[in-house]
């Protein structure tokens, strides 16, 4: 069965037709007990007089059969529009059986589409976002609620629980493209997201899931286990967190300022996991940024538990230190600018509250924070993300001051929720952080490649690209080749070492596994790089090639629990394997 993806949240709309037809309905009704009445001369009881009506609606009464002449004026009305509404009624419920019928067999069938799986916000925005970029969007809501969107081409509704395999089966999960689940908790969408998975076996282009993990934690090790596949079955899994991705936006729109006669000050307040991520991912922004004159980001961090978190966030992702100067602040913020624990003013301030309507009291009445001009102040919402309008809106839409311009609320779930961007999976921000840490040793050696390949990963040319997402998508399989797993990083111990021989066996899989996949786009051997040419001198087995080229091998292997830790993952040896196991991966 079929309808627009609402999950029962509003009632349904009264068409004019619907209008029409109780009207109709009504007038015959009544006009027929009139006439009846007349007709009879009140020789009927009322209860008589009722089911006699009621016979008008299936073309003839008892009473019409022995006088059909002469009739009332009342009741000629009423036996032929009774009928007649009668008749369209059966019309319209033979049309919405066939075209529920229709787009049954339409949805069951559909290729190439997009499923959604629940009725939640993030479901809803993701719904929005995929009609507006064209997609046909089926949705699997439990509730069934009839409007006019129901009439969209590009929009349909499979009622039931996305969790039953049938259901997923009726809203084409095995021809479809992608699957979003946004249903409930985090193990629900799990449990959906690997039943949708076991629906696309033997496809030949794999079916992409991506499952909403609210969980940051969970997130990562589902993440490291699904990179952790040596040989991934024809389904492009992933996991992905509304945080991270929300605040990954919000700095790629609005980046960290940055002077030359100081450094940057920011303040993270609040201790949501939102304010979490958005810690990091400054730390990130502020890195590939490459501010020599100040290298280190200064960061006020504003929390009741300010220092176990900074703690744990510094444990699991090492380059924070390497990156920012972090105060941790254990008290709220109030308490802390009126005791003069902040000092210096902030260039930008994140208040990253539980419970939004805090954090917009706080911006709206904290005005020491202002003073960092158009844009300082953030305040991230969720629930409450309408309100963005009322200050930011355009000409006459706006109904509230922003202190011009340095307040910006900021919609999370509209900017998570960008399909684009949860299709840039763990094997996409590993690439990143395999090109950045490439860009960073060339550099510092002071004899790198040509400058087409120093240049930041958006304007990276798309062959590069895909190398590092080769790259990235066999870090599993190598690691597994000798005996070690990627799991999350959640302690601050030392990072994990490779031995020498191992470094050289790895080198030796990535070189091979390079050499393959640029012969079979048709590269060749040369003695000098020729792009248009496809011809390159470094395709040879490991151990022909030249010592400075290994040796560059070699460097790229040795950096890799670097790329690990900074994605939040770390090496683990698994000592109890047995040799010949460890050996059979190889």
């Amino acid at each position: 069965m079929t309808a627009p993806p609402d999950g029962g949240k509003r009632p349904p709309n009264l068409t004019k037709s619907v209008i029409i037809f109780a009207v109709l309905v009504a007038t015959s009704y009544i006009l027929g007990f009139i006439g009846l009445y007349q007709h009879l001369e009140h020789k009927a009881g009322i209860l008589s007089l009722l089911y006699y009506d009621l016979q008008l609606f299936v073309l003839g009464a008892d009473p019409l059969q022995e006088k059909p002449d002469g009739l009332p004026t009342a009741l000629q009305i009423a036996r032929f529009v009774a009928p007649t509404v009668a008749i369209f009624a059966v019309f319209e419920t033979g049309r919405v059986l066939v075209f529920a019928e229709y787009h049954r067999r339409r949805t069951r069938h559909a290729t190439g589409h997009a499923v959604v799986c629940g009725d939640s916000p993030v479901a809803r925005t993701l719904v929005t976002q995929l009609r507006a970029n064209g997609r046909t969007v089926v949705v699997v809501a439990e509730r069934l609620v009839g409007t006019t969107e129901s009439r969209q081409r590009d929009l349909m509704t499979v009622v039931g629980d996305a969790g039953d395999a049938d259901v997923l089966r009726a809203a084409g999960v095995p021809r479809a493209e992608v699957v979003y689940v946004a249903a409930g908790d985090s193990a629900t969408n799990l449990s959906i997201a690997v039943r949708a998975s076991s629906l696309a076996r033997g496809r030949e282009t794999p079916l992409a899931v991506y499952a909403h993990i609210a969980d940051p934690e969970l997130c990562v090790s589902l993440q490291a286990r699904r990179l952790g596949l040596p040989h991934p079955p024809g389904v492009r899994l992933d996991f992905f967190n509304i945080d991270d991705l929300a605040a990954r936006v919000l700095f790629d729109r609005w980046p960290l300022p940055a002077f030359e006669e100081r450094p940057t000050r920011v303040l993270i307040a609040g201790g949501s996991r939102l304010a979490e991520a958005l810690l990091v991912q400054a730390a990130r922004h502020w890195r590939v940024g490459n501010h020599r004159a100040h290298p280190l980001l200064h960061v006020d961090y504003v929390a009741p538990h300010a220092d176990a978190a900074v703690g744990a966030l510094t444990a699991r992702y090492p380059f924070l230190r390497r990156t920012c100067r972090i105060t941790p602040v254990p008290v709220e913020l109030t308490i802390a600018l009126a005791g003069g624990a902040l000092g210096t003013p902030h260039d930008q301030s994140f208040l990253c509250y539980r419970e939004e309507s805090h954090g917009l009291k706080v911006a709206l009445t904290t005005h020491r924070l202002w003073h960092g001009g158009p844009g300082s102040v953030f305040v991230p919402l969720y629930q409450l993300t309408d309100l963005s309008v009322a200050f930011d809106g355009a000409d006459t839409y706006q109904l509230l001051d922003e202190v011009q311009g340095c307040l910006r609320l900021f919609g999370m779930i509209e900017a998570a929720c960008d399909p684009v961007l949860i299709g840039e999976d763990l094997v996409e921000r590993l690439a990143r952080l395999i090109h950045e840490h490439y860009v960073a040793r060339s550099r510092a050696a002071g004899d790198g490649p040509r400058d087409s390949e120093l240049v930041d990963w958006e304007h990276l040319d798309p062959e590069r690209r895909r190398a590092n997402r080769d790259q990235a998508h066999d870090i599993g399989s190598k690691l597994l080749a000798i005996g070690c797993v990627v799991v999350p990083r959640v302690d601050g111990g030392p990072l994990f070492q490779l031995t020498e021989d191992e470094i050289d066996q790895l080198a030796a899989l990535e070189q091979q596994r390079w050499k393959e996949d640029k012969e079979l786009a048709g590269w060749q051997y040369g003695d000098d790089r020729d792009d248009e040419g496809r011809r390159s001198p470094y395709l040879l087995d490991w151990w022909d090639m030249p010592e400075g080229a290994r040796r560059k091998d070699r460097d790229a292997i040795r950096v890799l629990p670097d790329i690990l830790a900074d994605g939040g993952f770390e090496i683990v040896r698994l000592t109890n394997r047995a040799p010949d196991m460890v050996t059979e991966a190889a």
